[in-house]
């Protein structure tokens, strides 16, 4: 619970962030996670994302990204490493894009605290190589909140409420073309799921994006499957 308390004032410490651009046009996050089984302790994870600026278009970015999880021996702890590809748009009339190859690396974990409530965290370290700047890195840490109302688990034909925030942190400030904060930016969703059965789930909900020099929302419709 300590770190769910200090990604709450984390977040909480966003809202009074000055100087920023509020951009009214609701984006669209388009989202299809799929893992798979590879022995009883390997996995593959595979998800594909098509981001636009606006519900009616403008390309934001492309992401193609897949990664290896282990489960250690004794543990309830997964750890991934993986790959991205990132192809990211520019907001308004410009055509130009830029290309991003980043690694991952995942610890996941979750909490026990109640029957009634799934809580999951993720710490994720990237490297990015993104074109024309300076490598750099980036910390994340992701925590999910799963609620459901109609079973008292999520299983099979389950609605359910979806709540995640995650915090960015860059590893330096230097991009090579100028500087960019520590603080990165921070992401606050809230959505609704339904659990179909063992194969598929289903969530569609807001998020609320804050970064150092913007304010910006999306509207997130995923998509999870497991083969």
């Amino acid at each position: 619970m300590r770190q769910a308390i200090g990604l709450l004032l984390m977040s909480v410490s966003c809202l009074f962030m000055t100087g920023q651009e509020s951009i009214d046009e609701t984006g669209l996050w388009n989202q299809y996670f799929i893992t798979t089984d590879i022995s009883k302790r390997l996995k593959l994870a595979t998800d594909f994302q098509y981001r636009t600026y606006e519900i009616s278009g403008d390309f934001q970015q492309f992401i193609g990204r897949a990664s290896i999880g282990y489960q250690p021996r004794g543990t309830q702890i997964n750890l991934y490493a993986g790959y991205g590809y990132f192809n990211s748009g520019t907001r308004g009339n410009s055509e130009s894009n830029s290309h991003e190859h980043r690694l991952h690396q995942d610890v996941w974990w979750d909490s026990v605290v109640s029957n009634f409530f799934e809580i999951k965290h993720r710490i994720r370290i990237e490297e990015r190589f993104v074109e024309g700047q300076d490598f750099r890195t980036r910390f994340r840490y992701m925590l999910f909140i799963n609620i459901p109302f109609n079973n008292r688990d999520i299983v099979d034909d389950t609605y359910y409420l979806a709540l995640w925030n995650e915090t960015f942190i860059n590893g330096q400030t230097s991009t090579g073309l100028g500087s960019v904060q520590y603080f990165d930016r921070n992401w606050s969703y809230a959505g609704l799921g339904y659990k179909l059965n063992s194969k598929f789930k289903f969530q569609a909900g807001y998020m609320h994006e804050f970064s150092p020099s913007t304010k910006k929302g999306q509207l997130v419709l995923s998509v999870f499957q497991k083969i």
